[in-house]
């Protein structure tokens, strides 16, 4: 079902006790990254370490997290927190996770969460947003580029 999401999505902070929409939307996004990645601790949004995040975000004493909403049904995410490189000299806010529930995808929704990121990024003085993503995760790649991210970097890793 394809929903006009033009009007109706509203993009709000949480409160207290939204830590638990932002669990579920999270949960979302690690499911659809376990093809992604091995060691991908699937059960990590209902840890302690997880819901510990989760309530940081929501309060607001950790990063920032914004909700996207559709006719007051959560729908998408976006957590944000100052990312420090020692070795460069912008002021970088990361996209730590971003997460559109899969039945209101390709809607714009990403879109708007990243625009409000953009928006509270640069109220906080940053030069840049930064996001990492998995290599084989075209459509992750493909909507940062679209939403005007550039590859900088390639992380790599070894088994041994």
């Amino acid at each position: 079902m394809v929903y006009n999401c033009s009007m109706e999505i509203q993009i709000k902070s949480p409160t207290l006790t939204d830590w638990q929409v932002i669990q579920k939307l999270n949960n979302e996004v690690f499911q659809a990254d376990k093809d992604h990645d091995e060691d991908l601790k699937l059960d990590w949004p209902f840890s302690e370490k997880g819901i510990a995040y989760y309530k940081k975000l929501a309060e607001g004493s950790y990063g920032k997290c914004f909700i996207a909403y559709l006719d007051d049904e959560p729908v998408g995410y976006v957590a944000l927190a100052i990312k420090k490189f020692g070795y460069r000299t912008g002021k970088y806010v990361e996209v730590e996770n971003i997460g559109v529930s899969p039945k209101f995808r390709g809607q714009g929704i990403g879109k708007k969460l990243m625009e409000k990121a953009g928006e509270w990024a640069k109220g906080q003085r940053a030069t840049k947003l930064y996001v990492s993503a998995y290599s084989q995760n075209t459509k992750a790649i493909s909507f940062y580029k679209t939403n005007g991210f550039e590859t900088v970097g390639v992380e790599l890793e070894k088994e041994i």
